[in-house]
């Protein structure tokens, strides 16, 4: 009976370092998922950020493309809300000459941590509390929106992720 006591603590021990054991892995399991997703997570803010950034480096608006002076004007005389978007000669990313350019653009951008989806809306925002309305003001809201297979929901659907900036004619 001795030996038999000293066999089932033998047992005991193992049985509680397996437990030990599997929650550990399961510990670093989940801290490596964490960080890979961390990791497509700042893809996604940078590759937002990097069209939110060019965008602004575009002119307001067409009829301020080349202006020696403001346009008479402000703001009725910028591009219409259904207009918004590239013109006639504007059919890439590379050509695109003011911010609401970018307005209905969407890509995939393909980088070492797989392909990501990016797509822009651009519209005129209310002044007061920045909701879309349909005619023109001095503000317009860039909306960028990124996606990736590989960054999901609980299901299959992709996770999209919005960044957002709005820009006032008058902070240019």
């Amino acid at each position: 009976m001795i030996g038999y006591s000293e066999v089932l603590q033998t047992m005991a021990a193992m049985i509680l370092f397996s437990m030990i054991l599997l929650n550990a892995n399961h510990m670093i399991h989940r801290n490596s998922m964490m960080q890979v997703q961390s990791e497509l997570e700042q893809e996604v803010i940078a590759l937002g950020q990097e069209v939110i950034d060019e965008a602004r480096t575009k002119s307001f608006d067409q009829v301020t493309v080349d202006a020696a002076a403001p346009p008479s004007l402000i703001p009725g005389g910028f591009t219409a809300p259904g207009s918004l978007g590239p013109g006639g000669a504007e059919t890439t990313r590379r050509s695109f000459n003011d911010f609401d350019d970018y307005n209905n653009w969407s890509d995939t951008f393909t980088t070492e941590h797989g392909d990501f989806e990016v797509s822009v809306d651009v519209h005129y925002v209310d002044p007061v509390n920045y909701q879309k309305i349909m005619n023109a003001t001095t503000f317009k809201k860039i909306v960028v929106v990124v996606s990736s297979k590989f960054l999901r929901t609980g299901g299959d659907i992709p996770r999209e992720y919005r960044l957002e900036f709005i820009r006032n004619y008058y902070a240019d």
